[in-house]
């Protein structure tokens, strides 16, 4: 077998090294050892900047033969290239030879003689880059090693040869190697950055022929468990904080190569399926010493800070070697089955006992078969039998640790060897085939008296080894007891249904927790339904704990979180608790204790069942009219000089609100050429608010995303420079921030202003403004009245018996707004009865604002007074980090996933989801940021202290655990409670989390290694600041399919995997995927999330190819590629369709049949986006789109053209399409007609080059064009003149114009159309922005006094 040059050179340097430290006083050996290392013509090393041109060493990689763990190496017949070593050549005893042997070199310098430290410094660290090639054996090429290392080594082999071939008389010899050794060391240093950055991007999935074969898998592994040894030689702080890692780690790598070794002696089986299960067994093997030859070289590189960061790896390490290693030993035993002979030196003895139990296995199964009359009697004692052999063999395959006295263990052992005994003597003496009456009857002795041996087995483990279960750790949302079975039953159902192959060990008992579920259900349905609810408090907490515990039992065994016969106990104790739980209810029901009251259980609010929802942002802003006058006069008078403009009060005055009124009130927007607004928070982000700020200034560019801070910055002046600008920052916490920013906003003498809102007085203070800061006051109770009024009733008046209540509800809120806002909210959803109102007053009564106890005490009203379908929606807002606005298509696709919407027969779930955020707008809990162009909520968020709200009390119900940053992602490795990571199944005190929800940097989530079966779902938000090339730094996420395999919920999609994972297959209970990354397809495995509702996958490289499989995966809704997807599906398999499908983006399409194929398997489409590819319709002459006028659902539409200008450009859309937004066709504005005439559009939004003319020419009123168009947008167009009539546009109400800076002026007609509310302007010509306001004289001449002109940058 043929060696890499790499590891020949390093066996060179070993052999050198070796055979010095034994015979440096005899210069024959020297010359047997230059005579022995055939190295050829290669220069002395001189120093590095005279290195000679490295050989491409790469391209002649081979596996390497077998080493067999000492420290000397021997290769059969290498001698002819490689001196033989002895094979007892250990280091303590060569180094000790070696200090005997300095006594007879007495003519050296011995200030020059390389020390015992130096010597065993240089072999470990040789140790550790063999282990580098060993590592990179088979990898993909194009992960170059590196020029300088190449050289390196190619120059420690030169001078390995000019040492050998000097005479030695003179001592020389010795001298030299002290300079070799010192030089080695040096140069080694400065590369093991070098490999450690290696380590990091090589993916374990590089490799180009997987899997690795077993020779070279224990030849790595090998060189892994020399590492280990090394590094617990070492002392420095790092280590020791990790021995305890390292030597578990030791132990399982030990155990995995004996096996390893063990199979390698075996000849490759005939089997094809055994072949098959052991290539995947080696390849998944791969990557776990992969794994650990990374981890290990960590460790010898890495400062202590980094010790969270190795010891979560290494228990990370631990669990993947738990989850393989039964395979690894079920591997073995099928071999040993195969075998001649089961004995083995290097095999535990259990596994020799458990080929003998799965013959006795197999027996009884015989037995179970027969169909003699006289053995059905019997078959219930066998079928006992058989799972206690069972258990018995789960218990031999993965035995528990050894934490009790050895004596103690002896003796358990030996019970257990016994009973295995007697089974083998007498089981196999019974043969179905020959079974008659008489030996059934002996049968039945013999059967008889096994159970009572196995049951004290199990309870001998049960005591050392299973937890008592605790009370249940999660509270009921939506739902009752009954519900909350029911969604249990339904997850089992899912359970053995998508994992069949998990349960088939266990999946009689499954089974039967199934069916104890169901008899419960009824049971406690029967009692229910005739008692008082009071009375069975303590049986419905029990209720609660068994189910959630027969949820975890069940999940615990499909994700192998322990091993077999820990899971087998675990339910054997579930069943015992059902039947606990049953006599309860029988109890209640034999002694006739109900009262035969009706059970009242609370009935879900009935969905709003409004068609359309009309939201706006604006908020309804009461009072502070005084405050508002001085503030604007502030901003638009007074000095010339750079000001600051503070506005100070605490939580819940109203801060924001008025920042923003005056923000937008008329004589401030048209005092300012430029006005920008940023939500600073508490969690500041400097490349986050700069870029925020830089794209309301100037148009943001893809290039300035990738920009450093810095350039950011110096963007950011420069747009800002020479203009009179208003930049508000909200929410500053800090006057660091304010100090960090200053000297971006440049002061040039013209009026410009800076607006900060704080709850800190002294941030105010510090910022040095030329005026004091706004103290904001509190309300007075008329202000607070009239504030509950317009909440309430709009316009109209309160009536007469409830204003006197009302107003003490008022006068309780003691001033603060948020507060009356909130209290309205739970009064709108109650009937308006005095008596009902009277009730919200007596809870206010005794609420004091300076008692911060109480202040929480009166936002927790509002949460108290939602239905229980609405809590969990308004908690998820804690997921998302604070001051943020949050997506809304994101949040409600997310609530789906999550199961929190409630069936509905008229309704689909998006829409029921977007009832439920309206009702909680309406309960002034969720506040509107941004709307659409066709109405509804784009963005909102949740006011600060309803989002520390959202938090406490998602952490109070176990709902959702928010993770910031490094310290609370690696608290358990930093406060040393990992310690029994390895087993961490039997020693478990962290409560169970339902949502991980994590707010870090990229690299600690990326090197995280959570495990956790209660986990369904994982959220991700990096808070990273730094450049943006780290978004697009790639990561591996494996951890995330091994150790959270129930999953509902996964999104990753801010930070980048290398290509989609493979690993993916195993989240079969997915309903919610957000990924990015590298990936050009997606591979056809994904057919395997069955359950996928939603699939959003950013491809940073371009195009994504999706699979044919998509087609069976028909509980898809939204498929969204971004940035483009491909779709060349040449048949729909079967004709299937995608009825569920509604968002499908963005797919590559063209006017060809198979494009209108595939389209037509997407029936119910409502949100379509794609890429138009030019398609020239040579017998039409014309650009052709494709026909989809058969959408009938389509409602949205977004094209984008790419290709050459090809006019004209035929359209076929639906006539119900009410959205359609265009970019890139350039067509003329001629062709505008066939758009114009879409009975049903709108919002029409035409955006970058979609049309070009300098003149827009509207045609006749008679052509019936644009008459329910609502919005209509025109962005980055080069149109020059728009002539129109106020005919054209029936129904507009807003008009948007972004970067339209040729066009002169707006239609003057527009001032006639009746429905205009808003016409808004950025970055478009001076005149058009004045035409914008004579328009809107226009407007108010015909009484349209609400009538607004936004305007920024014009």
């Amino acid at each position: 077998m043929k060696m890499s040059p790499c590891i020949s050179i390093l066996l060179d340097v070993f052999t050198l090294l070796s055979l010095l430290l034994q015979h440096t006083d005899d210069p024959t050996v020297m010359d047997q050892t230059s005579m022995a290392l055939d190295l050829g013509d290669r220069p002395p090393l001189k120093s590095r900047d005279s290195c000679p041109p490295p050989y491409n060493w790469l391209s002649s990689l081979y596996p390497i033969k077998e080493y067999d763990g000492s420290d000397v190496i021997t290769h059969g017949n290498a001698i002819t290239n490689h001196m033989e070593l002895t094979s007892s050549g250990d280091v303590t005893k060569l180094l000790e030879y070696l200090d005997n042997c300095r006594g007879l070199i007495s003519t050296v310098d011995h200030a020059e003689i390389p020390t015992d430290h130096q010597i065993n410094t240089l072999k470990v660290d040789l140790r550790f880059l063999r282990t580098y090639f060993n590592w990179k054996e088979g990898k993909d090429s194009i992960w170059s090693f590196g020029k300088e290392i190449r050289a390196f080594v190619q120059n420690a082999a030169s001078e390995v040869h000019s040492l050998c071939v000097k005479p030695t008389t003179d001592g020389s010899m010795t001298r030299d190697l002290g300079l070799f050794v010192s030089n080695m060391i040096e140069e080694m240093m400065d590369y093991k950055q070098t490999i450690k950055f290696l380590y990091t991007r090589i993916p374990s999935e590089s490799r180009l022929d997987a899997p690795m074969t077993k020779i070279i898998l224990k030849e790595l592994i090998d060189s892994v468990l020399e590492n280990l040894k090394d590094l617990q030689s070492c002392e420095t702080d790092l280590i020791v904080s990790l021995k305890k890692h390292i030597e578990a780690l030791e132990v399982k790598l030990t155990c995995l190569r004996n096996f390893l070794s063990w199979l390698v002696d075996q000849r490759d089986s005939k089997d094809g399926v055994k072949k098959d299960k052991l290539t995947s067994l080696l390849t998944r093997m791969g990557v776990v010493i992969d794994n650990a030859a990374r981890w290990s070289y960590f460790c010898s590189v890495n400062e202590v800070d980094q010790i969270a960061h190795l010891k979560c790896n290494a228990s990370y390490l631990l669990r993947m070697i738990n989850h393989i290693e039964p395979e690894v030993k079920d591997m073995c035993v099928e071999f040993l089955k195969d075998s001649e002979s089961t004995q083995s030196d290097t095999l535990p003895a259990d596994l020799q006992t458990v080929v003998s139990i799965d013959s006795l296995l197999d027996n009884l199964m015989q037995l179970l078969n027969c169909n003699s009359s006289f053995m059905i009697p019997l078959k219930d004692k066998i079928a006992i039998l058989h799972q206690d052999l069972g258990f018995m063999r789960a218990l031999l395959m993965d035995p528990p640790p050894k934490k009790h006295d050895k004596d103690e263990e002896d003796k358990f052992t030996k019970i257990i060897e016994d009973l295995i005994n007697d089974a083998k003597s007498v089981i196999p003496s019974f043969y179905a085939d020959e079974m008659k009456e008489e030996r059934a009857n002996e049968m039945k002795l013999v059967l008889s008296s096994f159970p009572d041996k196995f049951k004290l087995i199990k309870l001998q483990v049960r005591e050392k080894y299973i937890e008592v279960p605790r009370k249940s750790q999660f509270k009921l949302f939506g739902t009752d007891e009954l519900r909350f079975i029911d969604l249990v039953l339904n997850n089992l159902d899912e359970l053995v249904n998508f994992s069949a192959d998990s349960i088939v060990s266990l999946k009689h008992q499954v089974e039967t927790v199934h069916c104890e579920l169901m008899v419960l259900k009824l049971q406690l349905k029967d009692i229910i339904e005739n008692c008082n609810k009071h009375e069975l408090a303590d049986l419905m907490e029990h209720v609660i704990d068994v189910t959630h515990e027969a949820e975890s039992v069940i999940n615990s065994y499909v994700v192998g979180d322990g091993p077999l016969w820990y899971q087998m106990l675990n339910i054997s104790n579930l069943l015992e608790e059902f039947n606990l739980v049953k006599t309860e209810l029988a109890e209640i029901l034999n002694n006739k204790r109900c009262d035969n009251t009706v059970h009242n259980i609370q009935k879900p609010t009935p969905l709003v069942t409004s068609q359309a929802h009309t939201v706006t942002t604006e908020v309804v802003v009461v009072g502070f009219e005084d405050q508002a006058e001085k503030i604007i006069e502030q901003l638009t008078r007074g000095s010339t000089q750079l000001d600051i403009v503070s506005i100070v009060g605490m939580p819940g005055l109203g801060k924001t609100t008025l920042a923003r009124k005056v923000y937008n009130d008329p004589l401030v927007s048209n005092h300012f050429y430029i006005r920008a607004w940023c939500c600073v928070s508490q969690a500041y982000q400097k490349r986050g608010l700069l870029l925020d700020i830089l794209s309301q200034v100037v148009e943001v560019t893809d290039r300035m995303h990738k920009m450093s801070e810095e350039d950011l910055a110096d963007k950011l002046y420069k747009g800002l420079k020479g203009r009179k600008y208003l930049i508000v920052m909200d929410d500053m916490w800090n006057i660091d921030v304010w100090d960090d920013l200053r000297r971006y906003f440049p002061n040039d003498h013209n009026g410009s202003r800076i607006t900060i809102t704080s709850r800190n007085h002294e941030v105010a203070v510090q910022a040095k403004s030329h005026s004091s800061p706004h103290l904001l006051r509190f309300f007075s109770e008329g202000e607070s009245w009239k504030l509950l009024q317009e909440k309430l009733f709009q316009k109209e008046s309160c009536p007469m018996e409830l204003v006197e209540v009302g107003k003490q509800i008022a006068k309780n809120c003691k001033g603060l707004p948020l507060y009356v806002v909130l209290i309205a909210g739970i009064l709108a959803r109650m009937d308006k009865k005095i008596d009902r109102w009277k009730q919200v007053a007596a809870n206010l009564s005794t609420f004091r604002v300076s008692d911060s106890e109480q202040c929480h005490d009166i936002l927790e009203l509002s949460y108290k007074h939602l239905p229980d379908h609405l809590r969990p929606c308004f908690l998820y807002f804690g997921a998302f980090a604070e001051d943020k606005e949050v997506p809304v298509r994101k949040l409600i696709r997310l609530w789906v996933a999550e199961g929190f919407i409630q069936k509905s027969e008229v309704k689909g779930p998006d829409d029921v989801a977007e009832d439920y955020l309206m009702d909680l707008v309406g309960r002034s809990l969720v506040m509107v940021t941004k709307t659409r162009s066709k109405g509804g909520v784009k963005t909102c968020h949740v006011h600060d202290l309803l989002h520390d709200l959202c938090l406490a009390k998602a952490k109070e119900e176990k709902f959702l655990k928010l993770m910031n940053g490094h310290n609370e992602l690696y608290a358990p490795y930093l406060c040393g409670l990992d310690d029994n990571a390895s087993y961490h199944l039997f020693n478990s005190s962290v409560p169970p989390q339902r949502r991980l929800c994590i707010h870090s940097v990229r690299t600690d989530f990326a090197e995280w290694r959570p495990s956790d079966k209660h986990v369904r779902s994982l959220l991700f938000f990096a808070t990273s600041e730094e450049h943006f090339s780290s978004v697009l730094y790639t990561y591996n996420f494996s951890f995330i399919f091994y150790g959270l395999k129930l999953l509902k919920v996964l999104d990753i999609s801010c930070i980048s995997m290398c290509t989609f994972p493979s690993e993916i297959e195993l989240l079969v209970y997915l309903r919610y995927l957000a990924v990015r990354g590298e990936m050009n397809s997606i591979q056809s495995s994904i057919v395997n999330l069955s359950n996928l509702e939603t699939l959003y996958v950013k491809g940073v490289r371009g195009e994504v190819e999706l699979p044919d499989t998509i087609w069976e995966m028909v509980n898809l809704r939204h498929v969204l590629i971004d940035d483009r997807a491909s779709i060349r599906l040449l048949i729909r398999r079967n004709s299937l369709q995608m009825h569920n499908l509604t968002t499908l983006g963005t797919p590559s399409v063209f006017n060809d049949k198979d494009t209108e194929e595939i389209i037509r398997g997407f029936p119910n489409l409502r949100k379509f986006k794609c890429i138009f590819m030019e398609s020239w319709d040579s017998i039409s002459n014309c650009n052709r789109f494709p026909a989809l006028d058969f959408l009938n659902q389509l409602e949205s539409l977004k094209i984008s053209y790419y290709g050459k200008v090809r006019n004209p450009c035929k359209f076929m859309f639906p006539s119900n399409l009410k959205k359609l937004t265009l970019t890139k066709f350039r067509l003329p504005w001629n062709e505008i007609s066939q758009i114009g005439r879409l009975p049903n559009l709108e919002v029409l939004k035409l955006l970058f080059k979609s049309f070009e003319g300098k003149r827009w020419d509207m045609k006749d009123e008679k052509d019936e064009e644009f008459l329910n168009l609502k919005y209509l947008k025109l962005d980055n167009l080069d149109i020059a003149q728009w002539n129109a009539s106020s005919d054209h546009f029936p129904c507009l109400e807003r008009l948007v114009l972004l970067r339209c800076k040729q066009l002169e002026e707006l239609p003057s007609c527009l001032g006639d159309v009746p429905t205009l509310q808003v016409i808004e302007m950025q970055w478009c010509n001076h005149s058009a922005a004045e035409s914008a306001r004579q328009i809107q004289e226009n407007q108010k001449d015909i009484g349209n006094e609400d009538f607004k002109v936004l305007i920024k940058n014009c």
